[in-house]
């Protein structure tokens, strides 16, 4: 039982910001007495009880471990051990330790706000929440969470925090934006829309979130000032790329120790050459796994406490290199910018997008995307099934949404930039754009090959040296890309190309032998960039 000293009043209360009001926590009630005597689980149960009290504590997850604390302003903080907890003992509760009725300490000793913050006796008087989302959060059926707690089962507990999002009814601010963006195609541009729509629901499809994929075709083309729409209001972590994974591992376990409330990953100007790497392309497992699990594992050396998160993270990488491996461009969802032209010498109609528009702007963006969700929720969640990704629920969500908002070519986009994106694609591209329509042997595109200058990409070394052997390599890169497109540009030429071929009779009478032809499907002329 609880002892009430009229003499020590309770600590002042501290604020708390639920819904963008800022409110008081209600009284911690007088004087609590820990007594020795009592023994651990008695202690433990009345403590539990009181700090439940204060409105901003919860359990860290359904079976979790440790507090978690909401700061004002929505931000949130993990309480793991006895330096965590004695301040917010020390700011909310008046108490003593006392042995046979005589002080002996203010506070109980660090050992048993340890032990208290793993006892069930002292962790279930709190709430349980698994997500603090200080920025609009999106349920499972796609309606928004009002400011407050949302039960919705283990796994699910939501503590919404902020102020009511506002749901907003046209594109205009969304339009003005990506009018002054060159961006490379109309599927790019839709491409945008739907990254930043994936952030935005951010809390679906784990594992099944696409690599966000910003590349230009010169520096300051704006990859960055995507990378701000894209991104919205959410925090973001921003890692530096390496050749090797687990210092990008290490880097993200120690932000997301800082802000747990962490929603988007930037691995910025990403080069073929960063940190020391000497591949031909960009790869990592630990981007690779961070879009395609489920949860997301880090237990990286000298970071903290190994910390296992369901994936609600959007990565977004942005290079001009633009050479990712297959397994990445699989999972991509490619945005490419080409301005023409000197970039120094562009005038903005709504100032400089990045530093100006956005920031004074960002408000209403996010209103207009919720709209374009509310829109489409109201309209019963029509899928758009026509789209091909390999992380299709997301693909069709996100594909219905945009369709239904009037954005087309969602992913039209995603067959060229694997060709631009991947060098053995690319240069197979080139290749077949040397002699389109033509159907050669292998001996003839190995020649063709060593004239264009694609030996170092499509031949390995050990097979560069002799005719027999450049023939042979150049037969297993081809056969098993007969029926699959490359787009290509040549200087003068925009090629859409298809691969077939194999071992037929090619002349009537004669024996069967292997040739390959790319067939030309389409057909543009480049206009001359007058700069």
């Amino acid at each position: 039982m609880d002892t009430v000293n009229s003499d020590r009043n309770a600590s002042t209360p501290a604020t708390f910001t639920v819904g963008g009001r800022m409110g008081l926590q209600p009284p911690t009630g007088g004087r609590l007495d820990w007594r020795i005597e009592d023994g651990a689980k008695a202690n433990y149960d009345r403590l539990g009880r009181r700090l439940a009290r204060c409105e901003d504590l919860y359990r860290d997850g359904t079976d979790g471990h440790g507090l978690i604390q909401v700061l004002s302003g929505g931000k949130s903080r993990r309480i793991t051990k006895a330096s965590e907890l004695a301040p917010i003992l020390a700011d909310r509760i008046s108490m003593i330790v006392t042995r046979n009725g005589k002080v002996t300490s203010e506070l109980p000793p660090a050992a048993h706000l340890n032990a208290m913050l793993r006892s069930e006796v002292f962790l279930m008087k709190f709430r349980p929440v698994d997500e603090v989302a200080g920025t609009p959060y999106y349920l499972d059926d796609f309606r928004l969470a009002r400011p407050g707690y949302h039960d919705g089962g283990p796994g699910k507990r939501v503590l919404s925090v902020g102020p009511e999002p506002r749901i907003g009814e046209g594109l205009e601010a969304i339009n003005a934006f990506l009018d002054v963006m060159e961006f490379s195609t109309a599927a790019d541009r839709t491409n945008a829309v739907a990254a930043a729509l994936t952030v935005m629901l951010r809390h679906h499809f784990p594992g099944e979130k696409p690599l966000v994929l910003i590349t230009a075709t010169k520096s300051h083309a704006g990859k960055g000032t995507i990378t701000e729409f894209v991104r919205g209001m959410a925090s973001k972590a921003d890692l530096l790329y390496e050749s090797i994974d687990w210092p990008m591992q290490s880097q993200f376990h120690r932000q997301l120790g800082l802000d747990p409330d962490l929603g988007v990953v930037v691995i910025d100007n990403v080069r073929l050459d960063s940190a020391g790497g000497r591949g031909g392309f960009i790869r990592s497992a630990f981007i690779e796994s961070f879009v395609t699990n489920a949860e997301v594992m880090l237990a990286a050396p000298g970071a903290g406490a190994a910390v296992v998160r369901p994936n609600t993270f959007v990565v977004v990488l942005n290079t001009n290199d633009g050479s990712l491996s297959q397994d990445l461009l699989n999972r991509a969802l490619p945005i490419h910018l080409t301005p023409r032209g000197s970039i120094q010498d562009r005038r903005s109609p709504i100032g400089n997008p990045k530093l100006e528009f956005l920031p004074r702007n960002r408000h209403r963006i996010e209103a207009e995307l919720r709209g374009l969700i509310e829109r489409w929720r109201a309209a019963g969640c029509p899928l758009d099934d026509s789209v091909r990704h390999s992380m299709t629920p997301w693909a069709k969500a996100i594909g219905g949404i945009l369709r239904l908002g009037g954005f087309a070519d969602f992913l039209g986009n995603q067959q060229a930039r694997k060709v631009a994106d991947d060098p053995l694609r690319r240069a197979v591209g080139l290749l077949g754009a040397a002699r389109p329509g033509k159907a050669l042997r292998p001996s003839d595109w190995a020649n063709i090959t060593v004239r264009q200058g694609l030996v170092r990409t499509l031949i390995p070394s050990n097979e560069r040296d002799s005719e027999k052997g450049r023939e042979r390599a150049i037969g297993v890169v081809l056969k098993p890309l007969i029926g699959e497109t490359f787009q290509v540009e040549t200087e003068t030429k925009r090629l859409r190309l298809r691969l077939g071929g194999g071992l037929r009779r090619w002349v009537p009478g004669k024996n069967p032998h292997v040739r390959y032809c790319f067939e030309v499907i389409e057909e543009e002329s480049l206009e001359a960039d007058a700069h």
